[in-house]
């Protein structure tokens, strides 16, 4: 997991800027979706470790539809407690 968390943070980097990103976001509810839109963006992480960083920032492991990108940015804002 830990390996995988630069490439993480820096698939969340993006979405404040990219209103493209934010709104295809909010158009998936998990973190396997989440985990394939970043993979097509050449960040590649696996679902389970932002899984795991949901669960350190006590997030729920799902989004309601339309908020995914709120949730992103929260845990992003908390990236230098998790690494």
């Amino acid at each position: 997991m830990a390996e995988q968390l630069p490439s993480l943070f820096g698939f969340l980097a993006l979405i404040q800027d990219n209103p493209e990103l934010r709104a295809r976001l909010n158009e998936v509810c998990t973190a396997d979706e989440v985990a394939a839109i970043a993979t097509e963006m050449g960040h590649p992480f696996e679902a389970a470790t932002l899984l795991g960083v949901f669960e350190r920032c006590n997030e729920a492991s799902v989004a309601r539809s339309g908020l995914m990108d709120e949730k992103l940015i929260r845990v992003y804002l908390q990236r230098d407690a998790l690494l």
